[in-house]
């Protein structure tokens, strides 16, 4: 093995403009060590969709709802505008039939995601 390494390191010595034949390897080897750091972080950042803020904002209110007297299990689907901003929301949830139980769900929608309450529909739950 030792030869095989010393017979290698004459070669490479009469190889002309060495230096520069070794600093574009490095070169690559230092691009392919950053595209794969750099590949492996944006696995990792979540990325936004529409559909990934739906999910975590319809996950959200749905759990703010559910707290609240009265409302009792609910479901909630949100649909957004191409800038992203909430659009509509409808609600279904066990306490809808009550009307005070209703404007608070609509109250609470308003305030939390800026819709307009007649974009906003509540119905009773199965």
């Amino acid at each position: 093995m030792k030869g095989k390494l010393k017979n290698f390191a004459e070669k490479l010595k009469t190889v002309k403009h060495i230096e520069i034949v070794l600093l574009a390897a490095a070169v690559c080897i230092a691009l392919l060590i950053y595209m794969g750091v750099s590949g492996s972080r944006d696995e990792d950042t979540p990325v936004y969709t529409p559909q990934s803020q739906s999910m975590s904002d319809e996950a959200r209110l749905q759990t703010m709802l559910e707290s609240i007297a009265g409302v009792g299990e609910c479901n909630v689907m949100i649909t957004y505008a191409e800038d992203g901003s909430a659009e509509g929301v409808v609600v279904s949830a066990e306490g809808a039939s009550d009307m005070k139980v209703k404007l608070k769900i609509i109250d609470i929608i308003c305030t939390l995601l800026d819709v307009d309450g007649g974009k906003i529909k509540v119905y009773g739950k199965n």
